[in-house]
């Protein structure tokens, strides 16, 4: 039997375990079905027959004031994600690096310099993204990505939960109900569009004086919120991995290019995403073991990018592994619709990072306190540096 305290500790050698001897197994503490192969995480995500992201039980639909994106199924999926898709397209995300993300990451380090010391995680890696992000939705900077930054942690203390404790869901249900600056901006893009993707969600194939209502926005909008955060999460992962391999640290300091392999090789060996949740529509099999109908299962995408049977020394970070391919944002229908921003996001924060500081590195003593276990994070990232401007 598998505890929730090991999987929080460190999953992966549990994982190791049970894909080897128990594949698709029952975690009684929070009544989930957990999958761990390749195959059948894969299958999973991709057979929307079987499995449905419709989550009745979820504590994400009162947290968020209705449905979120991830949990919606068809036309109300199609249309909102629809709406949403040109936002975080690659010509998009392109173009926002270079105008906004870039000048705010620049920003943001000239700001923590002088002070040679910081926890680049908190001080430097979530501030980039959450600044930069809440540009691109349409909420500005200041108290619009202070408050998506929050509503971000929050959201990650209530999906590593798993309805554990009912006072800290009801402590972040008040928090993202006390919308009043969210929605007076999506009053105003009602009725001034802008080109933010905000805006998009609001309008995009609707017609013209009928935009979206606030069902089908301001759920989606702040279950959004934990996009804003997850690509300060992954830079801060690429960062601890090149920390944990001299070698590599050296290879990308040389070559900053190196820098796109490492974040996406950094998602497949430890991406913020670690379990995907599904619904079973029907009694199916999967990993030889029958499912009952309207079973919660807990698709672990951080255990198939680490199955043997697709990758070589899964469980080493290589920068210059070849294959590529993984199930860091999911697949199928659900694949993340922010699948271009984020590592474009979090490579931007680690380019700036090493330009401006170019001596950092971990602090004496620093050691690695990743936690959670549906979401991983790396911890603090204490770091020291030379504090004189570059």
């Amino acid at each position: 039997m598998v505890a929730v305290a090991e999987l929080e500790a460190d999953p992966y050698p549990v994982y190791a375990r049970l894909r080897r001897s128990e594949p698709v197994s029952w975690i009684p503490e929070v009544r989930q079905w957990l999958v761990t192969g390749w195959d059948d995480v894969h299958r999973v995500l991709t057979d929307v027959a079987r499995f449905t992201t419709d989550q009745p039980g979820s504590p994400m639909l009162d947290v968020c004031g209705g449905t979120p994106l991830l949990m919606r199924e068809g036309e109300s999926h199609r249309d909102v994600r629809e709406a949403l898709r040109p936002g975080f397209g690659a010509r998009r995300v392109g173009g926002f690096v270079d105008a906004v993300a870039r000048p705010v990451a620049r920003g943001v380090a000239g700001e923590v310099c002088p002070a040679g010391r910081a926890d680049l995680a908190a001080d430097y890696f979530e501030p980039v993204a959450a600044i930069a992000v809440a540009e691109l939705l349409g909420l500005g900077r200041g108290s619009g990505a202070e408050t998506l930054r929050r509503w971000g942690n929050l959201l990650t203390g209530v999906a590593n939960d798993f309805g554990r404790d009912p006072a800290a869901q009801a402590a972040a249900t008040a928090d993202l109900a006390a919308d009043t600056a969210l929605t007076a901006v999506v009053r105003r893009l009602r009725a001034e569009p802008d080109g933010s993707v905000l805006s998009r969600l609001l309008h995009a194939h609707r017609p013209r004086g009928d935009p979206r209502p606030d069902a089908d926005v301001v759920p989606v909008l702040k279950h959004l919120a934990l996009s804003v955060v997850e690509p300060g999460w992954l830079a801060g992962w690429t960062l601890a991995a090149l920390w944990s391999s001299p070698a590599q640290l050296t290879a990308v300091r040389d070559d900053p290019a190196l820098l796109g392999a490492a974040v996406s090789e950094a998602l497949r060996w430890s991406g913020p995403v670690g379990v995907l949740g599904r619904r079973t529509r029907c009694t199916t099999t999967l990993g030889g073991r029958e499912i009952p109908a309207d079973s919660t299962i807990a698709a672990a995408v951080a255990s198939a990018n680490r199955d043997e049977a697709v990758f070589t020394e899964p469980d080493r970070f290589d920068l210059r592994r070849e294959v590529r391919s993984h199930l860091g944002f999911g697949t199928g229908p659900h694949h993340c619709p922010a699948s271009a921003l984020v590592p474009a996001l979090a490579r931007t924060a680690l380019e700036v990072l090493f330009e401006h500081l170019p001596s950092v590195q971990p602090a004496p003593g620093w050691q690695l306190a990743p936690h959670g276990w549906k979401l991983r994070l790396p911890g603090p990232l204490d770091a020291v540096w030379d504090a004189r401007p570059s």
